[in-house]
């Protein structure tokens, strides 16, 4: 069974810069309500950036293989926009999205653990509180692991492809490099 990969809009974005998103075909993708509307919906915006229309075009290419996660934070998103179209998306949505879902896996006993893709210090912060099993891996160590496994032939020409499109990855912590 191919492992489900679940990502946060950091590294979709990021991968977007680098013209990367292929990569992501070589996973069963799952991608939370709140994600999908982060970043494949930004897209359909007049004037969005490249990397939006990247991941659009993507999507589009790829749904039928994408597994799309409604949560109850996304429904909840839902819920206050019918109340106010206008209303402010809450700090870490996107993240808590995807703890909802890691939740519901773990219900579940989904086999293997679900790979979380992230950039931000979100998950290595709220990691312990995380449901278990999941594997967190940053968007740098995921593209090494993607040289090692031969899906790229350098890691760091896509981090430089990444750096190119103008998307600056933060610092990987030693952590997130063992995993």
């Amino acid at each position: 069974m191919t492992r489900l990969l679940i990502a946060d809009s950091g590294p979709l974005f990021s991968l977007a810069a680098g013209d990367l998103l292929d990569l992501l075909t070589h996973f069963r993708l799952g991608i939370t309500d709140v994600i999908k509307q982060e970043t494949f919906d930004r897209g359909l915006l007049p004037g969005c950036s490249i990397e939006a229309k990247r991941l659009l075009k993507f999507y589009n290419q790829n749904a039928a293989s994408i597994t799309l996660y409604p949560t109850q934070v996304g429904d909840y998103l839902a819920e206050q926009r019918k109340r106010d179209p206008n209303v402010p998306t809450p700090p870490n949505l996107g993240e808590l999205s995807i703890q909802s879902l890691l939740i519901d896996l773990q219900l579940r006993r989904t086999e293997p653990p679900p790979l979380v893709l992230f950039e931000d210090g979100w998950f290595i912060r709220n990691a312990t509180g995380l449901a278990k099993p999941c594997v967190l891996m940053g968007t740098q160590a995921f593209l090494f692991n993607a040289q090692k496994h031969g899906l790229i032939s350098s890691a760091p020409r896509a981090l430089q492809a990444i750096a190119a499109g103008n998307r600056v990855l933060p610092v990987t912590s030693d952590f997130t490099q063992k995993l």
